[in-house]
């Protein structure tokens, strides 16, 4: 059936064999349904209000996506996965310090930019000016201990603890079957 919209008095079936999933949302005097349809020409997931309590309307929407449809869906969820993954959390991750590792000041004015030194603890303490926890670090110069802002040092060397190989396929393979809606879910997952 797709979506098929009487809004305003204008009946319109779109998204034939496209829609996803339908959901809906309650705001504090009024309803709205929507329906989430992979756009074929914009090659993207789009959200569609089928119907409303605002208007007398009618319309309806019925999840209908097809095995064509679903690829299509998958393979954009694992595009944005693979960007997301080799541009933001790979790297965030690796670049983590945790306790033993090995790092270099690269801000701040208590400690000189450039020293480098050895972690011996992570945790959060409260700020009091912004009201927030922030990440600390506890690392240990040349035999003294300073306590900084996480974001004040590099681990040296982050870059070797990139993850590549099988286990980047399996997390952004993983973040694309987690994005799709969950009565999809089971088809993308492999019998172990």
């Amino acid at each position: 059936m797709a979506v098929q919209t009487d809004i305003y008095g204008k009946p319109e079936v779109r998204y034939a064999g496209c829609v996803l999933d339908t959901y809906e949302h309650n705001g504090l005097w009024d309803s709205d349904w929507y329906a989430v349809c992979w756009d074929e020409e914009q090659q993207k997931i789009v959200e569609v209000e089928y119907d409303t309590t605002r208007c007398g309307g009618g319309g309806h929407a019925e999840i209908d996506a097809t095995d064509d449809t679903l690829r299509a869906v998958y393979r954009y969820y694992k595009r944005i996965g693979r960007d997301l993954f080799d541009n933001r959390s790979n790297i965030l991750q690796a670049k983590k310090a945790r306790k033993g590792d090995t790092v270099q000041v690269i801000h701040g004015r208590k400690v000189p930019k450039g020293s480098v030194g050895v972690v011996f603890w992570t945790g959060y303490r409260y700020n009091y000016y912004s009201r927030m926890n922030e990440e600390r670090i506890g690392i240990e110069i040349d035999g003294v201990r300073q306590f900084l802002p996480m974001e004040y040092v590099e681990v040296v060397g982050w870059e070797s603890r990139l993850i590549r190989g099988k286990n980047r396929k399996q997390a952004i393979r993983n973040f694309a079957i987690n994005s799709m809606p969950a009565h999809f879910r089971h088809l993308f997952i492999r019998a172990a």
